[in-house]
């Protein structure tokens, strides 16, 4: 730029150089793990059916069965993928299932109200929100996906059709934006993403409509028209790619560094393992009469937890002394106990090749 200065002549300012946004990163994507890269718990479980409800292989993905189920499903992170990514989240029914009219097979995820102020729900300016994915199935037909309300219990339902069989295919989905009921502020579960695998007729009756704008929740209109993925033990079912965003055109799907991915998903769910040659030592620095006390070791987590309440289980060896429990203190650290049978200073305990798993999923 050029100014001039009464009649001295001209100042040159060179152009200042423009930097970076500080956060370039700052993802668009509701949804965790979306690539279905990370699997702190397992790469694979097989036999998942009734009464496994629960969190499996992919970090942050729910497996949700309803009703006495009789089929069986493995569940794996898989290398057939859409060009472009590195895994998918697969489906093998292993175990047929029938399914009654109380019977669902399902999976979702779980998001906390405190980070959805931005829908604006609730309000007249309630914004829509559009889901993408890649999906790949055996069984072509209709597939439902649900948006779930957990603090209002509203409901909003989208199908989608898997038109080849064995193929990836890309689908997009727009939920339309909800001026009924403001989700909470806090770190509970205030909305449900269900991708329905296959539903009875208690959710999938003949005739049934589908609800596809925002409504009172009501099952008997949940899962209309969805196939089941289940009747079969040749039928797989693939899905990577999964992005919820705001407004009504999908974006490309935002990639994440692993370690970006793997930090968020532990703010639910972290292992810290203690492998072959690593230890934690705890010392009895004074004698006690008694014959026995607790030692403790503090743990700090890898990122702040969702809650300090949780569930804690530890696997491993330990030498002089027996590891007892995890102390449940608050969202950074905890401590590891052990109790020890011994009398006298200079006693110690360890623990090795094992790990301590910290869970405060939604």
């Amino acid at each position: 730029a050029e100014i001039t200065i009464a009649s001295t002549g001209t100042v040159t300012f060179a152009k200042q150089p423009s930097f970076p946004d500080a956060n370039p990163r700052q993802s668009n994507n509701y949804i965790y793990n979306g690539d279905t890269s990370v699997c702190q718990r397992a790469g694979s479980v097989a036999n998942i059916g009734n009464g496994d409800s629960g969190y499996h292989v992919q970090d942050r993905w729910y497996v949700q069965e309803q009703g006495t189920t009789g089929g069986e499903i493995t569940m794996s992170r898989a290398t057939e993928v859409p060009n472009g990514f590195q895994y998918s989240m697969k489906f093998q029914c292993t175990t047929t299932e029938s399914l009654a009219a109380d019977e669902a097979w399902l999976f979702q995820q779980r998001l906390e109200g405190q980070d959805l102020y931005a829908w604006k729900k609730g309000t007249a300016d309630a914004l829509p929100v559009t889901l993408s994915f890649w999906v790949n199935a055996t069984k072509t037909g209709t597939n439902i996906v649900r948006l779930y309300d957990n603090n209002n219990t509203r409901h909003i339902a989208k199908s989608y059709t898997v038109n080849s069989s064995n193929t990836w295919e890309y689908k997009t989905i727009t939920f339309a934006g909800d001026t009924t009921g403001i989700f909470n502020r806090d770190n509970a579960t205030s909305l449900q993403i269900l991708f329905y695998l296959a539903a009875g007729t208690n959710f999938n009756p003949d005739g049934g409509t589908l609800a596809t704008s925002w409504a009172a929740n009501n099952a008997a209109n949940a899962a209309v028209g969805q196939v089941n993925n289940l009747d079969s033990t040749s039928n797989l079912f693939h899905i990577t790619g999964i992005q919820l965003e705001l407004g009504e055109t999908a974006s490309a799907f935002q990639n994440e560094t692993y370690g970006e991915n793997l930090a968020r998903c532990q703010r639910y769910f972290n292992k810290i393992l203690v492998g072959t040659g690593g230890y934690l030592y705890s010392y009895l620095l004074s004698a006690n009469s008694s014959g026995g006390t607790y030692l403790r070791n503090v743990i700090s987590y890898p990122v702040t937890m969702r809650s300090a309440t949780q569930t804690n289980t530890q696997t491993g060896a330990g030498s002089s002394g027996t590891l007892v429990g995890v102390a449940l203190e608050h969202k950074t650290v905890t401590y590891v106990s052990w109790q020890l049978n011994v009398t006298g200073a200079g006693h110690y305990s360890y623990f090795s090749n094992g790990t301590l798993t910290n869970d405060s999923e939604l």
